[in-house]
Parts: structure tokens; C-alpha cells; sequence
């Protein structure tokens, strides 16, 4: 699993159900380590959806940790080209992206469709979600963002 490290350059993550938990609870208590520990190496983004009331928060929410990303977008939808947009402005090929997410429905189908890899997070609010055709199979299963350290 560690030869991964070589190939990634960036690591594109989800906000709510990924590095911070749902119900505006914060951060999960090992997030901050696992950003920490991956900014030296590799680029790092956020794309959150959020309907447009929520769009504000969700960037304050991210204020807190900002500086450990490249890029952050919150848009009302998740799609594809801001995942093109996002990997443009880090310079970086899809075949050199993470994308972690705790839907198989939007992040992990996202990057699978584009040829990036993909760490989908069984846990929580979605993981009874079930790999499917549309999805495509996620690279790797884990149970929450500091699994990434055993992989990268």
C-alpha cells in the first residue's frame, strides 16, 4: 500500500462526514493530526456541498483549518468540473489525486469517473451505501481520515 505515497501528489477531501462531523459538532478529534501530517507531502483541497443558505457557514467552519489547503470550494453541488477546476488550479493529473469521501454517491463516484483514486469512509451517516456500477468500486475502504496515514 505505501508505493501509493510515490504516485499522489494532492489529496481532495469532503468536509461534513469526513474531517468534520455532522450535526455542526467540529472537527473530528483527529483531523487537525492527520492534515498536519499530510500538508508537507501533498497538496491538499476541500469541495463541500452546501445548499446556498449554507455555503457561508461551511467556508466559516473551514476558516478554521484553512491553512492547511490549496483550494477550498463549498458550492450548492458537487460535480466533476470542480473537481477539474480544483485539480487545474493544483496542477495536478487525476492519475496523481486522492479524493476521500464518505459517499459513494458523489466524491468517491466523482473521482472514480475522472481516473483519480478514490479512500471512500465506511463509517458514519452513509456507510451503509453499497458500491455500485454508477459508483464504481472506491480504491480503498477505511474507516475515517487518519486510516490515510497507513496508506500514504
Amino acid at each position: 500500500m505505501r508505493s501509493l505515497n510515490k504516485m499522489i501528489k494532492a489529496v481532495i477531501f469532503d468536509w461534513v462526514g469526513t474531517l468534520y462531523q455532522f450535526g455542526g459538532m467540529g472537527l473530528f478529534s483527529y483531523s487537525e493530526k492527520v492534515l498536519q501530517e499530510l500538508r508537507p507531502r501533498y497538496k491538499l483541497a476541500v469541495i463541500s456541498k452546501a445548499d446556498s443558505d449554507n455555503v457561508k457557514n461551511r467556508l466559516k467552519q473551514i476558516n478554521s483549518i484553512k491553512n492547511y489547503f490549496n483550494v477550498i470550494i463549498a458550492d450548492i453541488d458537487k460535480t466533476p468540473a470542480q473537481y477539474i477546476e480544483c485539480m487545474k488550479k493544483l496542477k495536478v493529473k487525476p492519475k496523481n489525486v486522492l479524493v476521500v469521501d464518505d459517499r459513494m454517491d458523489r466524491g468517491i463516484q466523482i473521482g472514480n469517473k475522472l481516473g483519480c483514486k478514490t479512500a471512500w469512509i465506511k463509517n458514519g451517516k452513509y456507510s451503509d451505501m453499497v458500491p455500485n456500477e454508477e459508483t464504481g468500486q472506491p480504491t480503498y475502504i477505511i474507516n475515517s481520515v487518519e486510516d490515510l496515514l497507513t496508506i500514504l
